[in-house]
């Protein structure tokens, strides 16, 4: 797949802009093919290398499963071994999502999938080979991955920058850029760090985590076309963008191909970009909806209205979080008895997780502790010690009573 798109362009045309310089089609297309059949585990560092690895593992017909560099040895161990139960299954890539409750699953992606998604996103954003995107997105989660696989269909630029920094973001959004992917608190600092105009963007794609309300405005007062965006790694990213063009809102339409139907709130997708399955798991009917974690509602236009989560799910910075796995690490901690962590709103985060705890030790050992088990965006952000956790019915925390201390 991603090789037939490489070679269907000009050898000469830039693929990728890098600090490192940049990079053609050609130059892909002559990188040799990765040493070995079968699986190949992949771990995103800050190098143009990487990213060609990337393209090049699964465009000679690899499977390429991807992992965090940041996350503990013991998880990543673990990681590897679910992605193996996959290694005789359909899947060009195996992405991680936490999922709603318990460990990450591996998500399977083929090649059919990334074809249908990077089909329906040029067709919706009018994404043609005249375009730079912006990829300040890690490359381990599938909103970057992505944002390079939908440039390689169309012959477009990426213009990619190993990690966020918002003034190196700014300047892109004021230079060659013309479609930007953010997660909330991304667009924030952008707003935040100057007071410049955005006028010359085609889209500014902003997913990932809820949007503050009066976000868009801000952004649209300031000349960046903010178009809500929801997706999932089980949908290939991007499967609702509010259309270009359309004034503040914060509702998504359906891209081309896929169907949206709410049932009981809970909202299910159907389409050809959707994961057949998870890894080791059985492949689901192309006829069968996927019934996604989130709440929502689909208005009079067909726009797609996110409400919520329909499970515990914490969005902090893009990152999604599962307060019931910090909180089974944060209790191993010698003092500490018992643990309540929620999310919380935030202007700058989406939502942030906080929690109270009942124990003997300061909050500063206790984020130290989560420190060398959890991801970075995993540790709460706040932490406060109780005399007892307030409880509701059953015995159970009370997760609003908790709120109520931040």
């Amino acid at each position: 797949m991603l090789t037939e798109w490489i070679r269907s362009h000009p050898p000469s045309s830039t693929f990728l802009i890098s600090r490192e310089g940049e990079l053609t089609y050609g130059d892909l297309l002559a990188t040799p093919p990765p040493d070995g059949p079968g699986q190949h585990i992949v771990e995103p560092g800050g190098t143009v290398g990487s990213v060609v690895r990337l393209m090049t593992v699964p465009g000679h017909g690899r499977q390429m499963v991807l992992i965090d560099p940041t996350l503990p040895a013991e998880e990543k161990q673990r990681r590897a071994a679910v992605a193996k139960a996959a290694a005789t299954q359909s899947a060009a890539t195996i992405l991680f999502t936490s999922g709603t409750t318990g460990p990450a699953k591996g998500v399977r992606l083929t090649e059919s999938n990334w074809a249908a998604a990077a089909r329906a996103s040029a067709a919706h954003l009018a994404h043609t080979a005249d375009d730079v995107w912006l990829a300040a997105m890690p490359l381990h989660h599938v909103g970057g991955l992505s944002i390079l696989y939908r440039s390689a269909f169309v012959g477009a630029s990426v213009r990619w920058l190993p990690r966020f920094d918002v003034a190196a973001v700014s300047e892109a959004m004021r230079g060659d850029v013309t479609i930007v992917s953010l997660v909330p608190t991304m667009l924030r600092r952008v707003l935040d760090h100057d007071d410049d105009d955005y006028r010359d963007l085609k889209a500014v794609l902003v997913g990932g985590g809820p949007i503050p309300p009066g976000l868009i405005e801000e952004a649209h007062a300031r000349g960046m076309p903010a178009l809500p965006t929801y997706g999932m790694t089980e949908t290939c990213a991007q499967v609702a963008t509010l259309r270009p063009g359309t004034g503040p809102r914060y509702a998504a339409h359906p891209l081309p191909g896929i169907e949206v139907r709410i049932v009981d709130e809970r909202i299910h997708l159907r389409g050809a970009q959707i994961s057949p399955g998870y890894a080791g798991e059985p492949d689901r009917s192309p006829d069968e909806w996927f019934v996604t974690p989130d709440r929502g509602i689909v208005d009079d236009d067909g726009a797609l209205r996110v409400i919520g989560r329909a499970d515990r799910i914490v969005v902090t910075g893009g990152e999604n979080v599962d307060p019931g796995r910090v909180e089974a690490v944060l209790v191993t901690h010698p003092g500490v008895r018992e643990v309540a962590l929620v999310g919380v709103a935030d202007r700058e985060w989406g939502e942030r997780l906080v929690g109270v705890y009942v124990g003997d030790v300061e909050p500063i050992s206790v984020r130290a502790w989560a420190s060398e088990r959890l991801a970075p965006y995993e540790v709460p952000r706040e932490l406060r010690r109780v005399d007892e956790i307030p409880t509701a019915g059953g015995g159970k925390p009370d997760r609003d009573a908790v709120r109520d201390f931040f």
